[in-house]
């Protein structure tokens, strides 16, 4: 009982013991971490042994594990190591936590100018991921949970980030389908027809969601950069379809982009970077990324 709760104390980030552990687990959780200290990985008679567990228990435990990719067998050695969703989890929560930390008071700031809800989010594949987010002051407002996933075509937080990729790579990202999800009746649903938008809102350095994600919802976004001048995250103004109004657009459009760079540049983004052996001002990597 005592390894158990030090598993779901370490699991929890140390803060407290689970009231109520899953013994299984807090056995995987407890292997994860066994696996995870041996730099040229291990095999099964070691965990056994280390964690004193029968080495049929281990076998099926990683067997499980390695089903979601978060353990490796190799092939050569028959030693398990740590699975690539590991190093995709760490990469997002590096993520994660610099764009809030510095993301959250501008999107605080963001809100306060346009009276509209703000965003922040990542791309995973073909899906965005919702970081973060400040809600509108107004009673009638737009909001999505954090940690939701919607398909990235069909927003402007999505297309943002997708406009920064090659053409090559947007077909490589939807593979064969021609035709994409439609979440509403606005939603782009041909592949061509994604790649000419996207050329468009990598002319126009915003892109928009005019109800394709949600019916009554207009949404901009634009691309966050860190040091290395790569996009990371795309920010967003989001708004019912009733208060949409042409000069709003311009102003929006105004305060997002500022509010985009400035996050970038807290991220380490420079004005001035040089990119692919040539200097970017911030405006034209904008611009230039979507």
């Amino acid at each position: 009982m005592k390894n158990t709760s030090t598993a779901a104390r370490g699991a929890s980030g140390g803060n407290t013991a689970a009231k109520y552990p899953v013994k299984s687990l807090a056995k995987a959780l407890r292997l994860l971490d066994t696996v995870g200290r041996y730099h040229e990985g291990t095999s099964i008679a070691t965990l056994s042994r280390e964690l004193k567990m029968g080495k049929s228990t281990v076998h099926r435990l990683l067997a499980t594990l390695r089903e979601f990719d978060l353990v490796w067998l190799d092939p050569n050695t028959s030693n398990y190591a740590l699975g690539a969703r590991i190093l995709r989890w760490s990469d997002l929560l590096v993520k994660q936590n610099l764009l809030i930390r510095h993301g959250m008071p501008i999107l605080r700031e963001l809100v306060n100018i346009s009276r509209e809800t703000a965003n922040l989010a990542v791309l995973e594949g073909t899906e965005i991921l919702y970081v973060a987010q400040i809600e509108s002051m107004e009673r009638l407002r737009m909001s999505e949970a954090i940690g939701n996933r919607v398909p990235a075509h069909c927003t402007s937080l999505g297309k943002a980030l997708l406009a920064c990729l090659p053409d090559q790579e947007v077909d490589r990202l939807y593979g064969k389908l021609e035709r994409l999800e439609a979440v509403t009746a606005n939603s782009i649903t041909d592949k061509q027809r994604l790649k000419e938008h996207l050329q468009k809102v990598r002319q126009d350095g915003v892109a928009y969601d005019f109800e394709e994600n949600a019916v009554g919802v207009v949404c901009m976004g634009t691309v966050v950069r860190n040091h290395t001048a790569l996009p990371v995250a795309a920010m967003s103004i989001s708004m019912p379809i009733q208060r949409l109004r042409g000069e709003n657009l311009v102003a929006f459009k105004e305060h997002l982009l500022k509010a985009a760079n400035r996050l970038s540049s807290e991220l380490g983004y420079e004005s001035h970077a040089v990119v692919h052996g040539r200097s970017r001002d911030a405006h034209d990597s904008v611009e230039a990324a979507g």
